[in-house]
């Protein structure tokens, strides 16, 4: 009888532990999904999960820039691109299309070097300029030893047809999924050639929202035909998160 007890008892031990797993499992992966759209849009990210708090943060991203309202600078901050070339490795995550970029790129802001990870894009703009939505947002996200962030932010407008999205319009993925090539391509392609900005200090735009990053909005717009902004919004399905208060953060032009 005693085996018989301590069997069942081993069992219906195995069974609770396995049970609560699959509760905490599947309370996890419920509350770490986020959308644009629904419940899990944005108004209710900080909801979400306990490691979405900073969603209702003072300091969020994205943010109106008006020009009326920015700081000038005397002395301006030290911004050093030194970005080169990666090998293609794109994903599409079901949130944005990604290009994952290889080791050897990096900035310089403030004295403080930062290693470009990856950039992506939002359609449309997140950032707004005097109230004004652009057709696209690309982010550069770069990261320090220390954890911190410095995202430069390269605003699209319609114009002359991009080199860049001519190249690779038709490699990007519908759905989740990767597109990969050993071929190596210029990241200056989608970058503007001055590099005035505004800066501000603010947060992920996306979960969980954390406020470590500092804010490069590159002043001048690179171009897009309409065509190709319409086939990018088309396949980034209004991925922006709405713009944040300001509060008593300074923006600052250079």
């Amino acid at each position: 009888m005693k085996i018989i007890s301590v069997l069942l008892l081993s069992i219906l031990s195995l069974t609770a532990c396995d049970t609560a797993h699959k509760m905490s499992s599947s309370h996890n992966d419920e509350h770490q999904h986020w959308s644009y759209t629904g419940e899990e849009n944005p108004a209710n990210w900080s909801h979400l999960s306990e490691e979405y708090k900073a969603c209702e943060g003072s300091a969020q991203s994205p943010i109106n820039i008006n020009d009326e309202a920015v700081a000038s600078l005397e002395k301006g901050h030290l911004l050093e691109i030194n970005y080169n070339s990666s090998k293609i490795n794109i994903v599409n995550n079901g949130h944005t299309e990604q290009f994952n970029i290889d080791q050897g790129n990096d900035l310089i802001f403030d004295g403080k070097k930062y290693n470009l990870k990856q950039f992506h894009m939002h359609s449309l703009s997140e950032h707004t300029i005097n109230g004004a939505h652009l057709p696209l947002e690309v982010h550069f996200v770069n990261k320090a030893e220390d954890g911190t962030y410095a995202v430069i932010a390269v605003l699209f407008e319609k114009g002359k047809k991009s080199s860049f999205f001519t190249d690779f319009l038709k490699k990007l993925p519908v759905s989740k999924g990767v597109y990969q090539d050993e071929h190596l391509f210029d990241i200056h392609e989608i970058l503007p050639e001055t590099k005035h900005f505004y800066h501000y200090k603010g947060s992920f735009t996306t979960p969980p929202c954390t406020e470590v990053v500092e804010w490069i909005v590159l002043k001048e717009k690179m171009t897009a035909s309409k065509s190709q902004l319409n086939e990018l919004r088309h396949l980034l399905h209004d991925n922006f998160r709405p713009i944040q208060a300001v509060n008593t953060r300074t923006i600052e032009v250079q």
